[in-house]
């Protein structure tokens, strides 16, 4: 369920530190929670398939898209299309992308290595590099796990910029800006444009604790981003051309949801899901 995925994501949220020249230690406050979480194994949240959405929608972005790639060998990619996934965690949607023919590279953030280690682990066939030295280079603000198709960057999503990633044909936000505090994503929306190409698209997905005790619908994370917010946040951005809305999922109609966000105090959830398109 949509809802619990993000909870291996937002180990980055924090705001920018002027003039860092190392990664970010996981033991700082805006870290350590998730630091805990995944020393504790409290991570029940992730999904053995890729999103719905990615698999539903990727084709409006990615050319030659299919629902399919690769899962045992790392096929030659012919593209040169990147992807960007902001605080990731271990998603399976980085394998899935990674092994795609259309795509050439994926990078993925996030602020936990144990996170990364993990996905590196159940994805032996990309051959991430995780230890020694050589993932770190003097300056640099993110330490760099490389693989086939992929980069893994463990340090502060709100340290980067073109310089240290360089610019992406796609961004998947699979739950991210739900995960900062909502006081943060003015910042973040600034740190993905700077990031994406002329061109570029946004996949993203939200969550919109619609009805319910008010209380309820302003905790987080997750937190609530409804389409008005979304709206606010992206359309009257220069770089921006478009905010479109694709879908919207009743969380309600999984097995036991009503249950559980009643139970918050909620009565109804939503998972919305936009592509928002750069300027050429």
């Amino acid at each position: 369920v949509f809802l619990f995925i993000m909870a291996s994501l937002p180990s980055t949220a924090s705001s920018f530190t002027p003039g860092r020249s190392a990664p970010a230690e996981e033991t700082i406050e805006k870290l350590s929670r998730w630091k805990n979480r995944w020393d504790g194994n409290m991570i029940g949240w992730h999904k053995d398939d890729p999103h719905r959405n990615l698999i539903k929608y990727g084709g409006e972005i990615i050319p030659s898209f299919t629902a399919e790639s690769d899962d045992k060998t790392c096929k030659e990619s012919t593209s040169d299309f990147r992807i960007f996934v902001p605080l990731c965690g271990k998603t399976v949607d980085m394998a899935f992308l990674a092994q795609h023919p259309s795509v050439s590279q994926v990078v993925g953030v996030d602020g936990i290595k144990k996170a990364l280690v993990a996905f590196s682990e159940e994805h032996p066939q990309l051959e991430i590099e995780t230890g020694g030295d050589s993932n770190k280079v003097d300056g640099d603000v993110v330490e760099r796990l490389t693989g086939k198709g992929i980069q893994l960057l463990r340090g502060d999503f709100f340290d980067l910029n073109e310089a240290v990633t360089g610019k992406f044909d796609m961004i998947l936000d699979r739950a991210s800006i739900v995960a900062i505090q909502p006081t943060l994503r003015e910042q973040y929306v600034g740190v993905l444009g700077k990031l994406l190409k002329p061109g570029g698209s946004i996949l993203l997905m939200t969550v919109d604790r619609r009805s319910g005790k008010e209380e309820a619908r302003k905790a987080g994370p997750p937190f609530s981003v409804d389409e008005e917010e979304v709206r606010r946040l992206y359309e009257n951005l220069d770089w921006v051309k478009e905010v479109k809305l694709v879908d919207e999922y009743d969380e309600f109609q999984d097995q036991g949801m009503e249950e559980k966000f009643g139970s918050q105090g909620l009565d109804s959830v939503y998972e919305l899901c936009f592509i928002i398109t750069a300027k050429e």
